[in-house]
């Protein structure tokens, strides 16, 4: 794996709305789960994987005086991002590997990050960079539709033409704890959309049947909860 490929790979997903298409198909599930990580007034997110922006501008709006700062390692949805930008809200984006963060120890309360972390080429360098920049009794939430328990998904990063790790639930509960992280656990969150119509899906790579379609709806999202000792 290269983060050169990755980005490269992004790149040309930001130039042909494939971020808008992460909103619209992960906005629910995001929806679900943003209220549940416990954001106060004053804490500072990092939104790793953050595509154009739009969950490091959700998780800046969650309660007053909130910041976030989204990183990725491609350029162009970088640049999408701070295009969007909204001035009335505490978020900034920054071109970043989940290998080197370029952030103080401590510095964020969460980390959050959603269907991004298994393109990262070292799944537990980027594990160990999250704990460092969180500060003790901080919370890392990594939401993730590409796993082994998912099993429609397996296919994925040949369609995708991507490097990336599937892993089973099992083995990232292992990766969160070898990394240092207390109180792991997990959750599969549904979209609450529901897998759409029969009469309305269109076979393709990723789904190349209804079954396959409502197969990966049914598994859900695997929510990965950690934390850092206090």
């Amino acid at each position: 794996m290269s983060h050169e490929r990755i980005a490269n790979t992004f790149d040309a997903w930001a130039t042909t709305g494939r971020g808008e298409g992460m909103e619209k198909g992960h906005g629910d599930v995001v929806g679900q789960i943003i209220p549940q990580l416990g954001i106060g007034p004053g804490d500072q997110t990092l939104d790793l994987g953050c595509g154009i922006g739009w969950a490091t501008r959700a998780l800046a709006k969650v309660a007053a005086g909130a910041g976030a700062v989204g990183v990725d390692i491609s350029k162009e949805m970088i640049a999408k991002a701070e295009s969007l930008h909204s001035f009335t809200i505490r978020a900034r984006y920054e071109v970043m590997a989940f290998e080197d963060l370029d952030f103080k120890d401590g510095h964020f309360t969460h980390v959050f990050s959603m269907e991004a972390l298994y393109y990262a080429p070292d799944i537990d360098k980027s594990l160990s960079e999250v704990l460092r920049v969180l500060k003790p009794g901080g919370r890392a939430d990594i939401v993730i539709d590409f796993y082994a328990d998912n099993e429609s998904t397996g296919g994925w990063s040949d369609t995708i033409d991507a490097p990336m790790t599937w892993m089973s639930e099992a083995d990232w509960i292992a990766k969160f704890e070898s990394a240092g992280f207390e109180n792991v656990t997990t959750t599969r969150v549904i979209d609450s959309r529901g897998p759409g119509e029969e009469a309305d899906f269109t076979p393709s790579k990723v789904y190349p049947d209804w079954a396959s379609r409502v197969r990966f709806h049914e598994a859900g999202s695997l929510w990965i909860h950690g934390e850092k000792s206090s």
